[in-house]
């Protein structure tokens, strides 16, 4: 359930990192190390709409994490799993059908082709 104001929050973090961030919805807190891999029931989320259908998927079926990025459109916005491991990250980004995924600490992007 999305508790009072989240959304207003989740907006305010975007708007203060538009090239991206990755936080937990618990405290609104940078996460700082891992392989982030979004999942595919959060794609093309964006906008405040986005972002509410991103914090409910993400309060379901993950830690409670979530990331965006501002791109033409607006805000983006997908639930988002951390995970340490990079294999297993691989093997998750492709089940969700993602182009990418990312990790954290050393700013590393990886394409993903599947």
């Amino acid at each position: 359930m999305i508790k009072p104001n989240q959304t207003d929050e989740l907006l305010r973090v975007a708007s203060e990192n538009p090239t991206g961030f990755t936080i937990n919805l618990t405290d609104f807190s940078p996460v700082k190390r891992g392989w982030a891999v979004a999942l595919k029931d959060t794609q093309n989320c964006f906008g405040r709409a986005g972002a509410e259908k991103a914090i409910a998927i993400a309060i379901e079926k993950t830690a409670s994490i979530v990331g965006g990025w501002h791109h033409d459109r607006g805000y983006y916005f997908d639930a988002v799993l951390i995970v340490e491991d990079e294999e297993e990250a691989t093997r998750l980004g492709i089940e969700n059908e993602q182009i990418g995924i990312y990790e954290i600490h050393t700013n590393t992007y990886k394409e993903l082709i599947f």
